[in-house]
């Protein structure tokens, strides 16, 4: 397994950690999961293009997509953690329904 592989993994908990200190800041949940993906492909296009040599239009593409499924494992993460330590909350978006549960 390659180096950018293990950190690139490694990014997933810091991004959520990230994510968390903006909505601690004041960021709306609503927005999570895009500061999410954003901050995946920065890190990632960040990181290929401080690396030494000259990128190629390409790699800065791979770089992006690398990004985006970091940002989108975050999300996911995210929302996963968040569904096992609430359970029965709704989802963001979601109504919680009116009136007593039918059983």
């Amino acid at each position: 397994m390659a180096m950018e592989e293990i950190a690139g993994v490694a990014v997933v908990p810091l991004i959520v950690g990230l994510v968390e200190v903006a909505k601690g800041a004041g960021l709306a949940s609503r927005w999570a999961p895009l500061l999410a993906v954003g901050l995946g492909v920065a890190i990632s296009v960040g990181y290929g293009v401080a690396a030494p040599g000259r990128l190629a239009p390409e790699a800065i593409a791979a770089l992006g997509l690398r990004g985006l499924a970091l940002g989108l494992a975050a999300a996911g993460l995210y929302s996963g953690t968040r569904a096992l330590a609430h359970p029965g909350a709704p989802a963001p978006g979601e109504e919680r329904p009116l009136g007593p549960r039918a059983s």
